[in-house]
């Protein structure tokens, strides 16, 4: 009977991975903030509830670890 592998937990997964991948997701959300402000998309109000609900707190926490990330999982894990 085959056993069901499972993928790669997140401290398995190199830094240079999920740099990358934080990095993607910082710019497909600073895209949409950029959406936000330069578009008339802004003038609904679900758009606009979504991009100060999410996308901006969402930027702000993935740039603060992908500028002092190290620092911030040390300062986290005690």
């Amino acid at each position: 009977m085959a056993t069901a592998t499972r993928g790669p937990t997140v401290s398995e997964v190199p830094i240079v991975w999920r740099r990358r991948y934080q990095r993607y997701a910082h710019l497909v959300v600073a895209s949409w903030l950029g959406l936000y402000l330069y578009s008339p998309l802004a003038e609904m109000a679900q758009f606009e509830l979504a991009t100060q609900a999410v996308a901006f707190p969402f930027l702000v926490v993935s740039g603060l670890f992908l500028w002092r990330g190290a620092t911030l999982r040390r300062w986290l894990a005690g």
